[in-house]
């Protein structure tokens, strides 16, 4: 909030309208998807009725062919008795009756095209058409099943090619009402359209199409003139169709096939997305009659303010002829009010500017004198060689009781004390090396050998020159708040490498690593190139060695740093790697 409320008036404005646009545009959306939602659903009811009254319409009409199948396979006097009999003289007297009988049975229903009838004993009768054609089929019909209806088909039936469905039934001989072995298999061969009737007046929906497919799939109704009978379904309708298409599909029990409604999206949505691009244009149109007003209220703050803001920033210069100018501001009331304020203290100011520069002067001077005196009074308690003297004397006392430890501690920290006094600011890798080998010396036993360190580097950069103290801090914050919290035994590595014309400097370390949030706030103050606060673990020498190096060698140089909860730390510095950067 506090950065929104600092931001420019013209974008505060501007952000305003643009919130004030984003509403209404999602008000307009969800109003579209609601009503999208509304008829899709609607939409949906509309075509689950139409699949149930076509389900109807073929029910009736199968179940019509049912009755004829079912009275056709079992008339005992005809057909039974013909099937049943051994005799072929009686059977061929009996033909021509059974001939008329299938006739008849084949008039009760308009659209049967053939009746056939096959005996287990070999017998073949059929009224149109090749018989052979239907032979195929027999072993389609399943035992002990009342009717089976094939898949679509296209029969020859004399001499033009028809589209039919095959109703089959097995016929069981029948003695005192009681099923036997099969005597045969009777098929009703019909024409496809008979069972749906026009699909042309089914979809009544502009854009709408209706596909009626069999038991394999196949396509035997449709509406839609540009496909063609017989087809699979799945050639019939493109996958980006079936994407901006809706589609609503229902079971056809009596022939295990089903009936598919597929209605393009864009004729089922193009009533509201008239509305919707309607009101789009009302809102553009709006908006345009808006940007007038808009500009001259804005203008109307803006050009005042701005003036005011470019006649503080001549003031901030202090120029004495500055000094003695009045601003004038044409604009709003309150406008106006503000700049006569500030014209009135302009005044103020004026009167107090110089009793208040002669102020500054005395206490500028006598500041001056403080420092100066603090500075001398510093410098007379610090005696760097009086400090070295006394290393240097503690070492001869360690030597004579014999005190191997304390001789080398001492002179670890004599070497530390004098390289950071007297070593010049850009030094070689080597010597940056041995520091850091008398402070982990001296490190190590204070901790009692509690770490133990590994160092690898390349022999070709011991001469590359480096900034002085740019390892050292690093591998105090490491032992420190690293190894130090860590329960057990910890493990320093120091490397140095070349990495594509870039020297790498690495420590790494098996401490108790840094928490995410701490990490993230660390990585932040060092990519922000600024001084943390002192308080602050472990900060203080890393940003001020990044900050060493970026002022010395540019922003694509510094430090980077991963760590990982329980796992460690590594600390890694990237130098300029040049052949007249070595001695």
């Amino acid at each position: 909030m506090k950065k929104l409320k600092s931001l420019p008036i013209g974008i505060q404005l501007s952000m305003l309208v643009a919130v004030i646009v984003i509403v209404v545009f999602l008000n307009l959306i969800m109003n579209y998807t609601k009503a999208a939602e509304v008829i899709e659903e609607k939409n949906s009811n509309y075509l689950s009725q139409m699949i149930s009254q076509i389900n109807q319409t073929i029910s009736s009409n199968s179940n019509q062919l049912k009755r004829i199948l079912e009275k056709t396979a079992y008339n005992r006097t005809i057909v039974q008795a013909y099937l049943n009999e051994p005799d072929p003289l009686v059977k061929y007297g009996r033909y021509s009756e059974l001939t008329d009988y299938m006739s008849d049975m084949m008039n009760m229903k308009e659209g049967i095209l053939d009746i056939a009838l096959f005996g287990t004993d070999g017998t073949k009768i059929n009224l149109n058409g090749d018989i052979n054609n239907l032979v195929p089929f027999i072993g389609e019909v399943p035992d002990k099943r009342l009717y089976y209806y094939s898949g679509f088909q296209n029969i020859v039936i004399g001499s033009l090619s028809r589209n039919t469905f095959i109703i089959g039934c097995p016929i069981y001989s029948i003695t005192d009402f009681e099923i036997n072995d099969r005597i045969g298999t009777l098929m009703i061969v019909v024409e496809a359209s008979v069972l749906l009737g026009s699909p042309h007046n089914l979809a009544e929906i502009d854009g709408a199409r209706l596909y009626a497919l069999d038991r394999k799939d196949q396509l035997f109704s449709s509406n839609d003139k540009e496909v063609k009978l017989g087809s699979p379904y799945s050639q019939l309708v493109m996958k980006g169709e079936r994407n901006n298409s809706f589609i609503q599909e229902g079971s056809i029990p009596d022939l295990d096939g089903k009936l598919i409604f597929i209605l393009p999206k864009k004729e089922l949505f193009s009533g509201i997305e008239a509305i919707l691009e309607r009101s789009f244009l009302i809102l553009i149109l709006s908006l345009v009659l808006l940007v007038i007003p808009f500009y001259l209220v804005v203008n109307n703050i803006l050009r005042p303010l701005k003036k005011l803001m470019g006649f503080m920033s001549h003031f901030k210069l202090g120029l004495i002829g500055n000094l003695s100018k009045r601003i004038h501001l044409r604009g709003y009331a309150e406008i106006s009010i503000m700049a006569n304020q500030f014209n009135r203290m302009l005044d103020e100011i004026d009167g107090l500017t110089t009793s208040l520069l002669e102020s500054n002067t005395k206490l500028y001077k006598a500041e001056l004198v403080k420092k100066q005196a603090e500075l001398a009074f510093l410098q007379s308690q610090i005696n760097p060689h009086f400090l070295y003297n006394t290393l240097e004397s503690i070492k001869g006392m360690a030597v004579e009781q014999g005190s191997e430890e304390i001789f080398h501690m001492v002179k670890s920290l004599a070497y530390v004390f004098r390289y950071s006094i007297k070593a010049a600011d850009i030094i070689p890798l080597q010597e940056e090396i041995t520091l850091v080998k008398s402070h982990i010396y001296i490190q190590q036993i204070r901790f009692v050998n509690r770490f133990t360190v590994a160092y690898q580097f390349q022999e070709s950069i011991l001469t590359s020159r480096v900034p002085k103290m740019i390892l050292q801090p690093l591998v105090e914050n490491a032992i420190f708040h690293g190894i130090e919290p860590k329960t057990g035994s910890g493990h320093l590595m120091i490397t140095g490498e070349v990495l594509e014309g870039e020297l790498v400097l690495t420590i790494r370390d098996n401490g108790v690593g840094i928490e995410r949030d701490k990490l993230k706030e660390l990585q932040a103050t060092i990519i922000s190139f600024q001084e943390t606060e002192e308080d602050r673990p472990g900060g203080i020498g890393l940003v001020n060695v990044n900050n060493r190096i970026k002022m010395q060698y540019g922003e694509n140089y510094g430090i980077v740093i991963t760590s990982e909860l329980g796992i460690g730390t590594e600390i890694q510095i990237r130098l300029p790697y040049k052949e007249e950067l070595s001695v």
